[in-house]
């Protein structure tokens, strides 16, 4: 549990940087994009008993009704039976393009509005997805998938799926680029899944790479850390080589215990340690 608890405030702590403005409350929604919600919710219900979870939020800037889902079944297709995998998105977008076309007759306007619905991997919790490998979308008025190439790390291989984020050639080489610096990449999370105008991505990392950015780490939460100009230099040349508008690192000591974070932005960086919880 605590263990549970301390990714969750790693997590909280990186949407601070990018997450928008979704609308939780009934009072933040006009009476149609309730409706709509209502709709959305009753047709994607979580499954506990299967772990099955879906979060469904508006996010009220871009007019997007964004869904994040885990579905372990699906996940496991990907790779062992990828003609299943494929017969299962079928129908998932099948449904998703049912509920689309009730959530526009919902809603005024509903040229402007749009659906996403995100599948990540389900070890994370579900509000920040990690390693997302399918992206339905209705953005632009027709539904659509949104699936790269598969990337890979040395823990899973997975689809990058979200339109806003950079293209999967810049995530695998990114990954690449860190696995080289000594780093092992256990995973990815698109800022895109909480900030839509963000093309960045945070890796999850351990391994010697981690090492110089654990010298200055006392066992407690701290805010604003020095931090090594290798990390800086690393994180700005891998942003400008492949267009990113951020990069960020979560760094994992050998007992896979998360430690601290560094956010590199072009005009700003930020790094931050954890309180590890035994």
């Amino acid at each position: 549990m605590k263990k549970i608890v301390s990714l969750l405030l790693i997590l909280c702590c990186l949407a601070f940087f990018i997450v928008p403005v979704l609308a939780t409350e009934k009072y933040d929604l006009t009476d149609g994009e309730m409706l709509a919600l209502h709709f959305i919710n009753e047709f994607f219900a979580s499954k506990p008993e299967e772990g099955i979870e879906y979060d469904a939020s508006l996010n009220t800037e871009t007019k997007c009704f964004v869904i994040k889902a885990h579905y372990p079944l699906l996940e496991s297709l990907i790779i062992d039976k990828p003609e299943e995998y494929q017969q299962m998105v079928n129908h998932i977008e099948s449904l998703f393009s049912s509920v689309d076309s009730l959530m526009r007759t919902s809603v005024e306007d509903s040229d402007a509005y749009h659906m996403t619905l995100t599948f990540g991997t389900s070890n994370f919790p579900v509000e920040y997805p990690v390693a997302e490998y399918l992206c339905i979308s209705s953005k632009g008025g027709t539904v659509h998938r949104v699936n790269a190439e598969l990337v890979s790390t040395s823990e899973i291989k997975f689809y990058v799926a979200n339109e806003n984020a950079a293209d999967a050639s810049a995530i695998q080489a990114t990954i690449d680029f860190f696995t080289e610096k000594g780093a092992t990449v256990h995973g990815v999370v698109c800022h895109a899944s909480q900030s839509p105008n963000d093309n960045g991505f945070y890796l999850s990392i351990s391994g010697a790479y981690c090492d110089k950015f654990a010298e200055g780490y006392k066992g407690k939460d701290a805010q604003w850390v020095s931090v090594p100009d290798c990390y800086v230099i690393d994180c700005r040349k891998v942003a400008n080589d492949y267009g990113l508008d951020s990069i960020g690192l979560v760094f994992y000591n050998e007992q896979n215990k998360a430690f601290g974070m560094f956010s590199f932005q072009h005009s700003s960086w930020y790094g931050y340690y954890y309180a590890i919880d035994d």
